[in-house]
């Protein structure tokens, strides 16, 4: 990825809950969305809400393993080829940010340093 490609204006908290959610997941495919909900500390419904739009991009697939009709359908995730992809572009953006972050203090300081010294 170039540093083209970047834009800072893009930052913004449902990016970061699906690189925490595919995160998880990768982890523990069979981690139950009250899990995901529970660690990544976002409601249920938003949950379920961001795992459906990651299967509609095809980033995520969604396997029952429950035979039985009178449980709970149980799911299992799997990240596919695509969410793999994802994960690499959302962690190198989230470095990138942090990295910004990490400057504009840096300069800050140094202005301060500067500032102190005169």
């Amino acid at each position: 990825m170039s540093e083209q490609s970047f834009d800072p204006k893009l930052a913004h908290s449902e990016t970061e809950e699906t690189l925490h959610l595919i995160s998880e997941i990768s982890n523990s495919p069979s981690i139950t969305q009250r899990e995901l909900s529970s660690r990544l500390n976002i409601s249920l419904g938003k949950t379920n809400y961001l795992i459906n739009q990651l299967v509609k991009k095809g980033l995520l697939k969604a396997q029952s393993f429950s035979r039985n009709p009178g449980k709970l359908k149980k799911l299992s995730y799997m990240l596919t080829q695509k969410g793999l992809e994802e994960k690499i572009r959302l962690t190198w953006y989230f470095l990138k940010v942090k990295e910004m972050e990490y400057l504009r203090i840096k300069q800050n300081w140094l202005a301060l340093q500067k500032d102190k010294k005169q």
